[in-house]
């Protein structure tokens, strides 16, 4: 939570207070830190995404991580939604049209959008009618050149709207402006690479501000190899696993998106911190980790 005020800061606010959610399994570990030093560390059993979030939220007016006099003081709510599909390049106000409209694009990335979803009837539950706002990730690359979006296939791919979309946007889009004030330089005067790395990873090429390529595709899955995401595998494989193995397209999307990167390849998790202890402990199951 931040107190912005009328006008932007030149430099990034202090957040007030933030938190954060991390799920193992059913489990999930809440960690909430405010701007006066205070920090709370919880973990709940067997509990919905939905209370889980609302027993996070309610740290923000309530208990030793108080931040706000109560849930009416907040102006306004943000999130962050991982495709724009066509429709949606800038951000939004949420309205009953634009979150079914959102709602829609799912297919493009359904692990992503229906929590994304979820959040927003949430946030209507506890805040009522605060102004809620999608901002898109995709958006950023929407100005990609053509030849960075249109992939090497038959070209009614393209006019299908199958394109590289690129993802992460709002991330690259911050780490550029930021460099350009760090240095003291105009964003429109530099070339950067901006690399994107977490449980989910990607690299982006920025010139003049504007995004000119990226490693992520139509959907988040492509480009590096992620924690539990494959990223770009040779598309045969794919195929050959459908012909010898039968497997479905259900099967191929929950072993790409769910089984592999990190993962995948260490047999033990898609968390670094996990794998490098595994490592030190000797009991990675990637025999290659030692090396």
């Amino acid at each position: 939570m931040y107190e912005i005020g009328d006008t932007l800061p030149e430099n990034p606010a202090l957040a007030l207070w933030e938190g954060r959610i991390e799920w193992s399994g059913d489990a999930a570990a809440i960690t909430v830190r405010t701007s006066k030093g205070i920090a709370k560390k919880e973990k709940l059993k067997s509990l919905s995404c939905e209370l889980v979030l609302k027993d996070l939220l309610a740290t923000l007016w309530s208990g030793e991580t108080r931040s706000v006099a109560s849930a009416a003081e907040i102006n306004a709510v943000g999130h962050r939604v991982v495709h724009g599909g066509p429709r949606f390049h800038d951000p939004v106000r949420i309205s009953s049209d634009v979150h079914a409209a959102i709602g829609d694009l799912s297919h493009f990335a359904p692990l992503h959008i229906q929590s994304e979803l979820e959040g927003m009837k949430i946030v209507a539950d506890l805040l009522g009618d605060v102004p809620q706002f999608a901002v898109f990730d995709t958006g950023f690359h929407r100005h990609m050149p053509a030849v960075a979006q249109t992939y090497p296939s038959p070209y009614e791919w393209f006019e299908h709207g199958i394109r590289r979309c690129g993802f992460h946007g709002i991330n690259h889009q911050y780490c550029a402006t930021r460099t350009a004030q760090l240095i003291r330089k105009d964003v429109k005067s530099l070339k950067i690479v901006s690399c994107h790395l977490g449980n989910g990873c990607s690299v982006t090429g920025i010139r003049g501000g504007r995004s000119v390529d990226t490693t992520m595709g139509f959907t988040p899955l492509d480009g590096l190899m992620m924690g539990t995401r494959s990223g770009s595998v040779d598309p045969g494989i794919l195929i050959f696993l459908m012909r010898q193995y039968r497997l479905d397209a259900d099967q191929i999307d929950d072993m790409l998106d769910k089984k592999s990167g990190l993962l995948g390849i260490s047999g033990l998790s898609g968390d670094m911190n996990d794998v490098l202890a595994g490592m030190h402990a000797g009991w990675c199951a990637l025999p290659r980790a030692k090396d």
